[in-house]
């Protein structure tokens, strides 16, 4: 099988978009990882200042892939066929996706000289990340299995870095809902995604930061430096795109696809207009994944009491009282469907 800019892509992918990854990169990442990664690493602004430079990014992974030698080809094509096995691994033991987006990502960044030295590698790997309650027990389990000694501090920098990239969630096999709803915003604060106007969930790099500046202009540039130091490459959102967001998100890919499976692209004053059920707050019926919202505004009610949402630049994503914030309405989405707990606890 032909190596191609999707597997440069993909394998990529696991590195993700932090500034921290300048560290883990120059520490843990072998020789032909870097090789073939930091020029990606690069253009999506991890590496350097790099905001004044505009790059196509699927030229970019053509032109990598095109001017390889035959030597590096086989070599990512390799890498492909590790992370393909691990993920069939994972399948195999019936773990959830997100174990096995993890394994490949710790493989690619970390342990590519470690595999090529041990014909058990994927399954010993996966056992560690079965067996593992967390992620300091994760890291012992590792250096035992392979004889590494890579540190804590690094290895929470790397778990960083992936938590950053891949979306940690599983969600039900519905259609989009009210319950799934409540748990994308729970991963969203767990996660501590920031807050940028006019962003929905993806990484925020270099090059999305000047598209959101050109696009929404003061609501972003006048908070620039704020926005830079604290929450470049990281996941961020403004109130309704951590609404549009989960509406948006393909859970077999993995990523947010803007305009899809008909969650409309609004303001939270649209989406409380287009909301065919709400009422005023002191109405609202005790049900997870409904929106409160007022004038400007919007969150997600996730029961017991409590909202998450966006809530601006310097606070990123948070979880409040549902008597804070000033909420003067409920709406049901309007573009996802409600359901009961029973209901999703038996399909």
């Amino acid at each position: 099988m032909a190596v191609s800019a999707a597997t440069v892509a993909k394998i990529t992918s696991a590195v993700a978009s932090d500034k921290n990854a300048r560290k883990v990169i120059g520490v843990i990442i072998g020789s032909v990882i870097g090789l073939l990664l930091i020029p990606l690493i690069a253009y999506m602004g991890i590496i350097g200042n790099m905001d004044s430079i505009e790059i196509d990014t699927n030229q970019v992974q053509q032109s990598i892939v095109q001017n390889m030698s035959a030597e590096e080809k086989a070599k990512l094509q390799h890498i492909e066929d590790v992370m393909t096995g691990i993920s069939k691994e994972c399948s195999k033991r019936k773990l959830k996706s997100i174990v096995g987006k993890k394994a490949q990502a710790v493989y690619a960044c970390a342990f590519y000289d470690v595999e090529k030295s041990d014909n058990d590698f994927i399954s010993k790997l996966v056992d560690c990340f079965e067996q593992a309650k967390d992620d300091n027990e994760l890291l012992n389990m590792l250096n035992s299995a392979f004889g590494t000694n890579i540190s804590a501090e690094d290895f929470s920098h790397l778990m960083s870095v992936i938590s950053n990239t891949v979306i940690d969630i599983d969600l039900s096999n519905t259609d989009k809902n009210n319950l799934d709803l409540v748990k994308w915003a729970q991963m969203a604060y767990d996660n501590k995604w920031g807050y940028v106007w006019g962003s929905h969930g993806n990484v925020l790099t270099a090059n999305e930061l000047k598209r959101l500046e050109k696009t929404f202009g003061s609501h972003v540039t006048d908070k620039e430096e704020y926005i830079k130091s604290h929450w470049l490459g990281r996941r961020t959102s403004d109130c309704v795109g951590l609404i549009k967001g989960y509406g948006w998100y393909d859970e077999t890919s993995g990523t947010i696809k803007y305009g899809t499976n008909g969650m409309k692209d609004v303001t939270a004053d649209g989406m409380f207009n287009a909301a065919v059920e709400k009422g005023p707050i002191s109405t609202m019926p005790d049900v997870p994944g409904i929106a409160v919202w007022h004038q400007g505004h919007i969150g997600v009610y996730i029961g017991n009491g409590y909202v998450i949402h966006a809530a601006n630049t310097y606070d990123g994503v948070i979880k409040t009282p549902i008597t804070s914030s000033g909420w003067t309405h409920w709406l049901k989405v309007p573009y996802i469907n409600y359901i009961e707990e029973t209901e999703a606890n038996s399909n």
